[in-house]
C-alpha cells in the first residue's frame, strides 16, 4: 500500500509539503499541486481520512439533517447541498430524521463522533438543547433558532403576502390556508401570518386555517386533510398551501369532484419545485430561490468551520409565479 512518503518521493517534494497541501495548512503552488496529484494518481494513493481528521480535529465532511427525503423541497435541498459541498472538495453526510427526536439525537452523536466540519440543519426539531453544546458549527436552513446560530431562509412572510394580494385581486372572497403544524416556531409558518395580515389589510375575512399533521408531512399524504376542507367548507373559492404536495392533492380532489380550476377554485402552493409546471393545470406557486439558498448555506458553513464570521441571518426574497391554477 503506497504511503505519503512514496507520494513525496515521486513528486519530488517533502513529506511535509504533501501533508500540508492535503490538510490545507499552507498555500502550495499550482505546479506543485499538479505534481502531487499526478503522483497520487500514479500510485493509486488515497489519503487516510480517519488519521487526517484526528490530526486536524475535524474531517472534510459536512452533515445535513433534513426531516424528509420524500418532500420535493427537501429533495432539491439535498441535491443542491451535495453539489456545492462536492464542489468545495468536501463530502456530505446525509441524515433523514423523519421528525423523530430520538433519531435526531443519535444523528448528532454520530456527527460529533465523526468530527464533521459543520452541520446544516434543515430539520423541524424544537429540541434546541440537543445541539446547543455541539462541537462543530451549525447553520440552519429555513428556520431560525437564535442569534448565535446563523440561518439561511427565504422571506416567507412577503411570499405569502404576494399570494393574498393575488387571490384578492382575482376575486376570491372565501379563502383557506393549509399548513403543516402552523403552531411551531418555524420560518415557514410566517406564511400564515403574511397571508392573514394582507387579507386583513384588504378588508377580506380571515381565512379558514387547516392544520396538516406532521404524519401527513412525512407520508406526503394529505388526502384526509383535503377531503375535510371541502366537506366542512364547501364555499371556499381560493386555497393557499404551505407546500406544493398539498396543492397538487387539492387539484386532484377538484378534478375528481368536478370543481373547475381556476374558474370555481383557485389554488396556490409554495416552493416552486419542478412539480409546479408539470401538473395540469400548472400550479401557481411562491418561488423560493432554493439553489441560491443552498449555495449560501454551504459557503457559510465552510467559513464557520474555518473560524470566519458570517451574517447571523441571510434572507432571500420570494416571488410569485402565476400559472393556470389561479389565472
Amino acid at each position: 500500500m503506497p504511503t505519503l512518503k512514496d507520494v513525496a518521493d515521486l513528486s519530488g517534494v517533502t513529506v511535509t509539503t504533501v501533508s500540508r497541501m492535503l490538510n490545507n495548512k499552507v498555500n502550495v503552488s499550482d505546479k506543485t499541486k499538479r505534481k502531487i496529484y499526478e503522483a497520487m494518481k500514479a500510485l493509486n494513493y488515497t489519503p487516510n481520512e480517519v488519521a487526517r481528521s484526528l490530526i486536524m480535529q475535524k474531517s472534510n465532511v459536512i452533515g445535513l439533517i433534513v426531516p424528509s427525503a420524500k418532500n420535493f423541497f427537501f429533495a432539491e435541498v439535498i441535491h443542491y447541498i451535495e453539489e456545492f459541498v462536492s464542489a468545495h472538495q468536501y463530502k456530505l453526510l446525509l441524515c433523514v430524521s423523519d421528525l423523530n427526536r430520538e433519531k435526531e439525537n443519535e444523528y448528532f452523536t454520530m456527527l460529533n463522533a465523526n468530527r464533521v466540519s459543520g452541520v446544516i440543519l434543515a430539520s423541524r426539531t424544537q429540541d434546541v438543547e440537543t445541539f446547543i453544546n455541539f462541537k462543530a458549527p451549525i447553520l440552519t436552513l429555513e428556520r431560525t433558532l437564535s442569534d448565535s446560530i446563523p440561518s439561511i431562509s427565504s422571506d416567507s412572510y412577503a411570499g405569502a403576502s404576494l399570494v393574498a394580494t393575488h387571490l384578492v385581486e382575482s376575486g376570491c372572497k372565501n379563502l383557506a390556508y393549509i399548513g403543516v403544524s402552523p403552531e411551531l416556531e418555524m420560518e415557514g409558518n410566517k406564511r400564515l401570518s403574511g397571508f392573514r395580515d394582507t387579507l386583513k389589510n384588504n378588508a377580506v375575512d380571515d381565512p379558514v386555517v387547516i392544520n396538516a399533521t406532521e404524519r401527513s408531512f412525512i407520508g406526503n399524504d394529505y388526502k384526509a386533510v383535503v377531503d375535510a376542507l371541502f366537506r366542512d367548507f364547501p364555499r371556499v373559492d381560493g386555497v393557499f398551501t404551505s407546500n406544493e404536495v398539498i396543492a397538487l392533492q387539492i387539484i386532484q380532489h377538484a378534478q375528481k369532484n368536478c370543481i373547475a380550476i381556476p374558474d370555481r377554485l383557485k389554488v396556490v402552493g409554495y416552493d416552486d419545485t419542478t412539480l409546479s409546471s408539470l401538473c395540469a393545470p400548472p400550479l401557481t406557486s411562491v418561488r423560493q430561490p432554493i439553489l441560491e439558498m443552498c449555495k449560501a448555506a454551504v459557503e457559510n458553513i465552510i467559513m464557520l468551520s474555518e473560524g470566519k464570521t458570517v451574517p447571523s441571518k441571510v434572507v432571500f426574497p420570494a416571488s410569485l409565479i402565476v400559472r393556470g391554477s389561479s389565472r
